[in-house]
């Protein structure tokens, strides 16, 4: 088994995992510490483990929203082909961009 040290809002954990699953750790790691940091700037002095759950639910709802594109796009085009699936995975890539830079976007509600 792998061990990794992440950090998240300035907090280091050791996490273990698969070996060579290392490097995706990580990247997941940093991810999801970009969605901490975002929400702690935006919230200010929030305790841990609520920004914690404000992150992850973040992401849930990416996540969540993208399966719903991939869902609407396959009801929509009937596409099944290995070329149908690059397109899905595009459209859904470019969504999650685009509510990724809506989160980075200063809040405007003060």
């Amino acid at each position: 088994m792998g061990q990794v040290t992440i950090s998240i809002n300035g907090q280091n954990y050791n996490v273990t995992c698969d070996d060579g699953q290392e490097d995706r750790l990580k990247e997941l790691a940093n991810y999801f510490d970009g969605h901490v940091s975002r929400l702690a700037a935006q919230i200010g002095n929030i305790a841990d483990s609520r920004l914690m759950l404000l992150a992850g639910l973040t992401v849930c709802d990416e996540l969540k929203e993208a399966q719903l594109l991939i869902r609407d796009l396959e009801d929509e085009s009937g596409l099944t082909s290995e070329k149908g699936a690059a397109e899905i995975i595009k459209s859904v890539t470019d969504r999650v961009h685009e509510i990724a830079e809506r989160l980075e976007e200063p809040s405007t509600s003060a």
